[in-house]
Protein backbone atom coordinates (compact mmCIF):
# COMPACT_ATOMS: atom_id res chain seq x y z
CA UNK A 1 0.00 0.00 0.00
CA UNK A 2 1.02 3.55 -0.92
CA UNK A 3 0.91 6.46 0.78
CA UNK A 4 -1.90 7.68 -1.11
CA UNK A 5 -3.93 4.85 -0.15
CA UNK A 6 -5.40 7.63 2.24
CA UNK A 7 -7.76 8.68 -0.61
CA UNK A 8 -9.04 5.39 -1.87
CA UNK A 9 -12.51 6.83 -2.63
CA UNK A 10 -11.98 10.34 -3.04
CA UNK A 11 -11.88 9.69 -7.04
CA UNK A 12 -15.12 7.99 -7.20
CA UNK A 13 -17.37 9.98 -4.93
CA UNK A 14 -20.78 11.01 -6.33
CA UNK A 15 -21.31 14.21 -7.95
CA UNK A 16 -23.35 16.07 -5.23
CA UNK A 17 -22.93 19.55 -3.53
CA UNK A 18 -24.85 21.23 -0.46
CA UNK A 19 -25.09 24.82 -2.23
CA UNK A 20 -23.43 25.92 -5.22
CA UNK A 21 -24.13 25.19 -8.67
CA UNK A 22 -23.36 22.30 -10.75
CA UNK A 23 -21.42 23.33 -13.85
CA UNK A 24 -18.63 21.70 -11.83
CA UNK A 25 -20.06 18.06 -11.35
CA UNK A 26 -21.32 17.61 -14.63
CA UNK A 27 -17.62 19.15 -16.47
CA UNK A 28 -14.76 16.25 -17.25
CA UNK A 29 -11.77 17.21 -14.90
CA UNK A 30 -9.71 17.66 -17.91
CA UNK A 31 -11.53 20.58 -18.97
CA UNK A 32 -13.06 21.92 -15.93
CA UNK A 33 -12.62 25.84 -15.18
CA UNK A 34 -13.45 27.85 -11.93
CA UNK A 35 -11.30 29.09 -9.55
CA UNK A 36 -10.37 27.20 -6.28
CA UNK A 37 -10.47 29.09 -2.87
CA UNK A 38 -7.94 27.64 -0.46
CA UNK A 39 -6.98 28.62 3.15
CA UNK A 40 -4.08 27.27 4.70
CA UNK A 41 -2.89 28.35 8.19
CA UNK A 42 0.68 28.75 9.17
CA UNK A 43 2.36 28.83 5.73
CA UNK A 44 4.80 30.94 5.43
CA UNK A 45 3.95 33.26 2.50
CA UNK A 46 7.62 33.69 1.84
CA UNK A 47 9.40 31.56 -1.24
CA UNK A 48 9.76 28.02 0.82
CA UNK A 49 6.07 28.21 1.65
CA UNK A 50 4.77 29.12 -1.94
CA UNK A 51 6.76 26.63 -2.90
CA UNK A 52 5.61 23.79 -0.57
CA UNK A 53 2.17 25.04 -1.91
CA UNK A 54 2.71 25.50 -5.39
CA UNK A 55 4.39 21.45 -5.24
CA UNK A 56 0.30 20.46 -3.82
CA UNK A 57 -1.17 22.74 -7.04
CA UNK A 58 1.47 20.81 -9.32
CA UNK A 59 -0.10 17.40 -8.53
CA UNK A 60 -3.88 19.03 -8.15
CA UNK A 61 -2.88 20.01 -11.83
CA UNK A 62 -2.42 16.42 -13.04
CA UNK A 63 -6.40 15.81 -12.37
CA UNK A 64 -7.94 19.56 -13.16
CA UNK A 65 -5.38 21.29 -15.00
CA UNK A 66 -7.36 23.88 -16.11
CA UNK A 67 -8.51 24.73 -12.79
CA UNK A 68 -6.99 27.96 -10.96
CA UNK A 69 -5.99 28.14 -7.44
CA UNK A 70 -6.22 30.84 -4.97
CA UNK A 71 -4.60 30.51 -1.73
CA UNK A 72 -4.92 32.19 1.46
CA UNK A 73 -1.86 31.80 3.89
CA UNK A 74 -3.39 32.89 7.18
CA UNK A 75 -1.93 32.49 10.72
CA UNK A 76 -3.76 30.43 12.94
CA UNK A 77 -5.00 32.89 14.90
CA UNK A 78 -6.77 34.51 12.43
CA UNK A 79 -8.44 31.58 11.07
CA UNK A 80 -11.80 31.88 12.63
CA UNK A 81 -11.97 35.50 11.55
CA UNK A 82 -11.16 34.66 7.90
CA UNK A 83 -13.62 32.12 7.71
CA UNK A 84 -16.21 33.51 9.46
CA UNK A 85 -16.08 36.45 7.17
CA UNK A 86 -16.05 34.76 3.91
CA UNK A 87 -19.14 32.60 5.01
CA UNK A 88 -20.97 36.16 6.48
CA UNK A 89 -20.28 37.52 3.12
CA UNK A 90 -21.63 34.30 1.50
CA UNK A 91 -18.02 33.42 -0.02
CA UNK A 92 -16.95 30.50 1.62
CA UNK A 93 -13.73 28.55 1.08
CA UNK A 94 -13.53 25.72 -1.27
CA UNK A 95 -11.09 24.05 0.44
CA UNK A 96 -9.82 24.54 4.59
CA UNK A 97 -6.74 23.24 6.24
CA UNK A 98 -6.44 23.49 10.22
CA UNK A 99 -5.95 22.17 12.91
CA UNK A 100 -7.38 18.52 14.38
CA UNK A 101 -8.98 20.44 17.32
CA UNK A 102 -10.95 23.24 14.49
CA UNK A 103 -12.69 20.23 12.78
CA UNK A 104 -15.98 19.88 15.54
CA UNK A 105 -15.96 23.69 15.83
CA UNK A 106 -15.83 24.54 12.01
CA UNK A 107 -18.28 21.63 11.21
CA UNK A 108 -20.74 23.24 14.05
CA UNK A 109 -20.33 26.75 12.26
CA UNK A 110 -21.12 25.02 8.62
CA UNK A 111 -17.75 26.14 7.54
CA UNK A 112 -16.98 22.50 6.16
CA UNK A 113 -19.38 19.69 4.83
CA UNK A 114 -19.85 16.28 5.38
CA UNK A 115 -16.94 13.98 3.71
CA UNK A 116 -19.30 11.05 4.34
CA UNK A 117 -21.85 12.77 1.96
CA UNK A 118 -19.64 12.93 -0.43
CA UNK A 119 -18.68 9.20 -0.20
CA UNK A 120 -15.50 9.48 1.68
CA UNK A 121 -15.38 5.91 3.85
CA UNK A 122 -14.53 5.80 7.58
CA UNK A 123 -13.29 2.29 6.73
CA UNK A 124 -10.96 3.22 3.98
CA UNK A 125 -9.75 6.35 6.15
CA UNK A 126 -9.21 3.73 9.19
CA UNK A 127 -6.93 1.16 6.80
CA UNK A 128 -4.68 4.45 5.95
CA UNK A 129 -3.97 6.38 8.63
CA UNK A 130 -3.36 5.08 13.00
CA UNK A 131 -7.23 4.69 13.67
CA UNK A 132 -6.54 6.52 16.55
CA UNK A 133 -6.78 9.65 14.17
CA UNK A 134 -10.13 8.91 12.75
CA UNK A 135 -12.60 9.85 15.90
CA UNK A 136 -10.93 13.84 15.68
CA UNK A 137 -12.35 13.88 12.23
CA UNK A 138 -15.62 13.43 12.89
CA UNK A 139 -19.07 15.53 14.00
CA UNK A 140 -22.20 13.70 14.72
CA UNK A 141 -21.14 10.35 13.74
CA UNK A 142 -19.94 11.59 9.89
CA UNK A 143 -16.32 12.50 8.40
CA UNK A 144 -15.87 15.85 8.21
CA UNK A 145 -12.00 16.31 7.55
CA UNK A 146 -9.02 13.78 6.98
CA UNK A 147 -5.78 13.99 8.55
CA UNK A 148 -2.24 15.17 6.31
CA UNK A 149 0.82 15.64 9.10
CA UNK A 150 0.95 14.63 12.56
CA UNK A 151 2.04 17.04 14.74
CA UNK A 152 3.38 14.96 17.76
CA UNK A 153 5.58 16.55 20.92
CA UNK A 154 7.92 13.65 22.10
CA UNK A 155 9.83 13.79 24.63
CA UNK A 156 13.74 13.54 24.45
CA UNK A 157 16.83 13.35 26.78
CA UNK A 158 20.37 14.04 26.54
CA UNK A 159 22.50 11.10 27.28
CA UNK A 160 25.36 13.10 28.38
CA UNK A 161 23.80 14.90 30.86
CA UNK A 162 22.12 11.48 32.54
CA UNK A 163 25.32 10.10 32.74
CA UNK A 164 26.97 13.19 34.08
CA UNK A 165 24.05 13.31 36.87
CA UNK A 166 24.49 9.83 37.76
CA UNK A 167 21.70 8.64 36.24
CA UNK A 168 21.46 5.55 33.85
CA UNK A 169 21.51 6.76 30.08
CA UNK A 170 19.69 3.41 29.26
CA UNK A 171 16.63 4.02 31.39
CA UNK A 172 14.58 6.95 30.94
CA UNK A 173 12.02 7.96 33.46
CA UNK A 174 9.13 5.90 33.43
CA UNK A 175 6.71 7.69 35.76
CA UNK A 176 5.78 11.65 36.07
CA UNK A 177 7.03 10.84 39.65
CA UNK A 178 10.54 9.64 38.01
CA UNK A 179 10.28 12.71 35.23
CA UNK A 180 9.79 15.22 38.31
CA UNK A 181 13.11 13.66 40.67
CA UNK A 182 15.29 13.55 37.52
CA UNK A 183 14.28 17.08 36.78
CA UNK A 184 15.88 18.19 39.62
CA UNK A 185 18.76 15.92 39.09
CA UNK A 186 20.01 17.02 35.95
CA UNK A 187 19.09 20.89 36.71
CA UNK A 188 22.24 22.53 36.78
CA UNK A 189 22.78 26.45 38.34
CA UNK A 190 25.85 28.99 38.79
CA UNK A 191 27.32 29.75 41.81
CA UNK A 192 24.28 32.39 42.28
CA UNK A 193 21.71 29.47 41.72
CA UNK A 194 20.95 31.09 38.33
CA UNK A 195 19.86 28.10 35.94
CA UNK A 196 22.99 27.48 33.34
CA UNK A 197 21.03 24.05 31.64
CA UNK A 198 17.73 23.49 32.25
CA UNK A 199 16.80 20.05 34.21
CA UNK A 200 12.67 19.55 32.18
CA UNK A 201 11.88 21.65 29.27
CA UNK A 202 8.38 22.27 28.46
CA UNK A 203 8.76 23.86 25.12
CA UNK A 204 5.99 26.52 26.45
CA UNK A 205 5.39 30.30 26.36
CA UNK A 206 3.83 31.77 28.55
CA UNK A 207 -0.24 31.08 28.82
CA UNK A 208 0.40 27.98 26.42
CA UNK A 209 1.11 24.62 28.57
CA UNK A 210 -2.04 23.39 27.62
CA UNK A 211 -0.31 20.74 25.50
CA UNK A 212 1.91 19.71 27.81
CA UNK A 213 -0.91 19.39 30.30
CA UNK A 214 -2.81 17.19 28.08
CA UNK A 215 0.54 14.96 27.78
CA UNK A 216 0.72 14.62 31.52
CA UNK A 217 -2.73 14.03 31.67
CA UNK A 218 -2.86 11.41 29.29
CA UNK A 219 0.35 9.66 31.14
CA UNK A 220 -1.51 9.55 34.12
CA UNK A 221 -4.58 7.52 32.36
CA UNK A 222 -7.09 10.77 31.77
CA UNK A 223 -8.60 12.37 28.60
CA UNK A 224 -9.55 15.61 27.96
CA UNK A 225 -12.93 14.78 26.64
CA UNK A 226 -15.38 11.73 25.62
CA UNK A 227 -16.02 10.54 22.81
CA UNK A 228 -19.28 12.32 22.67
CA UNK A 229 -17.34 15.44 23.43
CA UNK A 230 -18.10 16.27 27.36
CA UNK A 231 -15.09 17.21 29.79
CA UNK A 232 -13.42 14.34 31.33
CA UNK A 233 -10.12 16.24 33.11
CA UNK A 234 -11.82 17.10 35.90
CA UNK A 235 -10.40 14.19 37.85
CA UNK A 236 -7.44 13.18 39.68
CA UNK A 237 -5.89 12.45 37.36
CA UNK A 238 -6.33 16.33 36.08
CA UNK A 239 -5.10 17.37 39.37
CA UNK A 240 -1.81 15.43 39.58
CA UNK A 241 -1.05 16.18 36.15
CA UNK A 242 -1.48 20.08 36.77
CA UNK A 243 0.00 20.05 40.31
CA UNK A 244 3.47 18.40 38.78
CA UNK A 245 3.43 21.07 36.18
CA UNK A 246 3.38 23.75 39.28
CA UNK A 247 5.69 21.85 41.24
CA UNK A 248 8.65 21.46 38.77
CA UNK A 249 8.19 25.54 37.83
CA UNK A 250 7.32 26.84 40.98
CA UNK A 251 8.67 24.79 43.55
CA UNK A 252 11.61 22.45 42.07
CA UNK A 253 12.62 25.54 39.32
CA UNK A 254 14.01 22.46 37.78
CA UNK A 255 12.06 24.41 34.58
CA UNK A 256 12.06 28.30 33.48
CA UNK A 257 8.72 29.09 33.24
CA UNK A 258 7.67 30.65 29.90
CA UNK A 259 11.81 30.73 29.09
CA UNK A 260 12.35 29.78 24.71
CA UNK A 261 15.89 30.67 23.32
CA UNK A 262 15.69 32.99 20.53
CA UNK A 263 14.83 30.70 17.98
CA UNK A 264 12.16 29.28 19.71
CA UNK A 265 13.59 25.79 19.53
CA UNK A 266 13.41 22.81 21.87
CA UNK A 267 15.80 23.23 24.74
CA UNK A 268 16.85 19.98 24.87
CA UNK A 269 17.65 19.73 20.63
CA UNK A 270 20.19 22.40 21.29
CA UNK A 271 21.94 21.50 24.76
CA UNK A 272 19.94 23.94 26.93
CA UNK A 273 17.91 21.73 28.60
CA UNK A 274 18.74 17.86 29.67
CA UNK A 275 15.03 16.51 29.24
CA UNK A 276 11.97 17.64 27.55
CA UNK A 277 9.28 17.95 24.83
CA UNK A 278 10.96 17.92 21.10
CA UNK A 279 9.72 17.94 17.74
CA UNK A 280 9.49 15.38 15.66
CA UNK A 281 11.86 17.14 13.33
CA UNK A 282 15.24 17.55 13.60
CA UNK A 283 17.43 18.58 11.20
CA UNK A 284 20.64 16.31 12.20
CA UNK A 285 22.89 18.53 9.51
CA UNK A 286 26.32 19.99 10.58
CA UNK A 287 25.30 22.95 8.72
CA UNK A 288 22.88 25.92 8.85
CA UNK A 289 20.38 25.43 11.43
CA UNK A 290 21.46 21.76 11.95
CA UNK A 291 22.45 20.12 15.29
CA UNK A 292 25.48 17.71 13.64
CA UNK A 293 26.41 15.46 16.39
CA UNK A 294 23.90 16.57 19.17
CA UNK A 295 21.22 14.52 17.32
CA UNK A 296 23.93 11.36 18.69
CA UNK A 297 23.06 12.58 22.09
CA UNK A 298 19.44 11.95 22.09
CA UNK A 299 17.15 9.20 22.67
CA UNK A 300 13.32 9.61 22.19
CA UNK A 301 11.02 8.31 24.66
CA UNK A 302 7.47 8.10 25.79
CA UNK A 303 5.69 8.91 29.23
CA UNK A 304 4.83 5.23 30.90
CA UNK A 305 2.83 6.17 33.67
CA UNK A 306 -0.78 4.70 34.24
CA UNK A 307 -0.58 4.38 30.65
CA UNK A 308 1.83 5.18 27.91
CA UNK A 309 1.40 8.13 25.39
CA UNK A 310 2.39 10.76 23.36
CA UNK A 311 0.60 14.32 22.55
CA UNK A 312 -0.18 14.72 18.86
CA UNK A 313 -1.60 17.90 16.99
CA UNK A 314 -1.78 17.45 13.24
CA UNK A 315 -3.13 19.41 10.03
CA UNK A 316 -5.96 18.56 8.30
CA UNK A 317 -7.56 19.47 4.84
CA UNK A 318 -11.86 19.62 4.39
CA UNK A 319 -14.02 20.68 2.09
CA UNK A 320 -15.97 24.11 2.59
CA UNK A 321 -19.57 24.06 2.38
CA UNK A 322 -21.49 25.24 -0.26
CA UNK A 323 -18.36 25.23 -2.60
CA UNK A 324 -19.26 25.08 -6.15
CA UNK A 325 -16.29 22.35 -6.75
CA UNK A 326 -16.86 19.27 -4.83
CA UNK A 327 -14.87 17.24 -7.06
CA UNK A 328 -12.27 19.61 -7.29
CA UNK A 329 -12.35 20.37 -3.79
CA UNK A 330 -11.35 16.86 -3.28
CA UNK A 331 -9.11 16.35 -5.75
CA UNK A 332 -7.43 19.62 -3.58
CA UNK A 333 -7.04 17.47 -0.47
CA UNK A 334 -6.01 14.67 -2.01
CA UNK A 335 -3.17 16.14 -3.98
CA UNK A 336 -2.86 18.13 0.07
CA UNK A 337 -2.46 14.15 1.10
CA UNK A 338 0.35 13.08 -1.75
CA UNK A 339 3.44 11.60 -0.21
CA UNK A 340 5.48 14.26 -1.47
CA UNK A 341 2.66 17.30 -0.16
CA UNK A 342 2.83 15.56 3.47
CA UNK A 343 6.93 15.66 3.96
CA UNK A 344 7.09 18.79 2.66
CA UNK A 345 4.06 19.70 4.88
CA UNK A 346 5.88 18.37 8.02
CA UNK A 347 9.05 20.26 7.61
CA UNK A 348 6.64 23.73 7.19
CA UNK A 349 4.87 22.14 10.42
CA UNK A 350 7.55 19.88 12.04
CA UNK A 351 5.65 17.20 11.67
CA UNK A 352 5.27 13.53 10.52
CA UNK A 353 3.67 11.97 7.36
CA UNK A 354 0.40 10.76 8.53
CA UNK A 355 0.25 7.61 6.27
CA UNK A 356 0.28 4.19 8.12
CA UNK A 357 3.40 3.18 5.39
CA UNK A 358 4.97 6.24 5.57
CA UNK A 359 7.65 4.53 7.99
CA UNK A 360 9.25 3.17 4.76
CA UNK A 361 10.10 6.51 3.02
CA UNK A 362 13.45 8.01 3.20
CA UNK A 363 12.19 10.94 4.65
CA UNK A 364 10.89 9.42 8.02
CA UNK A 365 13.96 6.69 8.06
CA UNK A 366 16.48 9.82 7.53
CA UNK A 367 15.54 11.49 10.88
CA UNK A 368 15.62 9.65 14.06
CA UNK A 369 12.95 11.97 15.64
CA UNK A 370 10.69 11.66 13.00
CA UNK A 371 11.34 7.70 12.80
CA UNK A 372 10.13 7.63 16.70
CA UNK A 373 7.33 9.80 16.11
CA UNK A 374 5.99 7.88 13.29
CA UNK A 375 5.98 4.47 15.23
CA UNK A 376 4.40 5.56 18.40
CA UNK A 377 1.02 7.23 16.68
CA UNK A 378 -0.80 4.44 17.90
CA UNK A 379 0.04 5.95 21.15
CA UNK A 380 -1.25 9.82 20.10
CA UNK A 381 -3.10 11.49 22.39
CA UNK A 382 -5.52 15.13 21.20
CA UNK A 383 -6.32 17.83 22.39
CA UNK A 384 -10.17 18.28 20.75
CA UNK A 385 -13.46 18.30 22.56
CA UNK A 386 -16.64 19.19 20.06
CA UNK A 387 -18.23 22.36 18.82
CA UNK A 388 -17.39 24.95 21.51
CA UNK A 389 -13.90 24.22 21.86
CA UNK A 390 -11.95 26.96 20.20
CA UNK A 391 -13.35 28.97 22.40
CA UNK A 392 -12.75 26.59 25.84
CA UNK A 393 -8.96 26.84 24.66
CA UNK A 394 -8.45 30.50 24.56
CA UNK A 395 -9.06 30.62 28.32
CA UNK A 396 -7.93 26.92 28.59
CA UNK A 397 -3.59 28.17 28.96
CA UNK A 398 -4.01 31.60 30.74
CA UNK A 399 -6.09 29.03 33.31
CA UNK A 400 -3.42 26.74 33.64
CA UNK A 401 -0.83 29.64 34.59
CA UNK A 402 -2.76 30.54 37.41
CA UNK A 403 -1.96 27.12 39.00
CA UNK A 404 1.53 26.63 37.17
CA UNK A 405 2.57 29.86 39.01
CA UNK A 406 0.91 29.35 42.54
CA UNK A 407 -1.85 31.83 42.51
CA UNK A 408 -4.93 29.08 41.95
CA UNK A 409 -5.45 25.37 43.41
CA UNK A 410 -5.49 22.59 40.51
CA UNK A 411 -8.83 21.68 42.16
CA UNK A 412 -10.45 25.28 41.85
CA UNK A 413 -8.93 25.97 37.74
CA UNK A 414 -10.08 22.82 36.62
CA UNK A 415 -13.64 23.39 38.24
CA UNK A 416 -13.92 26.01 36.56
CA UNK A 417 -12.42 25.28 33.12
CA UNK A 418 -14.87 22.05 33.59
CA UNK A 419 -17.41 24.89 33.86
CA UNK A 420 -17.10 26.44 30.89
CA UNK A 421 -16.82 23.74 28.75
CA UNK A 422 -20.23 22.45 29.23
CA UNK A 423 -21.83 25.76 27.94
Amino acid sequence: MTATALTVGLTAIAACSSGGSEVQESQDPASATGTLRVVVPNFPANNVGQAVFQGIVDIFHKTYPQMKVEPDFVPYDNLNEKISTSLAAGNNYDVVSAGIGWVQPLADLGAIQSLTKLGVSTEDLEKSVYPAFVAPMKYQDELYAVPVVANPRLLAYSKSAFAEAGLDPANPPQSLAELREDAKKLTKRDAKGQITRTGFDFWAPASNYRQQFVAFLGAKGGEMFTADGQPAFNGDQGVEALQLIHDMVSVDKSSRYGYQNSAKTALVTTGEAAIGFASPYVDCSTGGDGIGDKCKDLVYFNLKDTKEVMYVGGRVAAVGEGTKYPQAALAFVKAMQDQKSQEAISKLDVGVPISNDAGDSAFVKSNPAGSFAWKNLDKAIFEYGGATFLDFRAKFGPSLDEVILGRKSPQDVLKELDSVARK
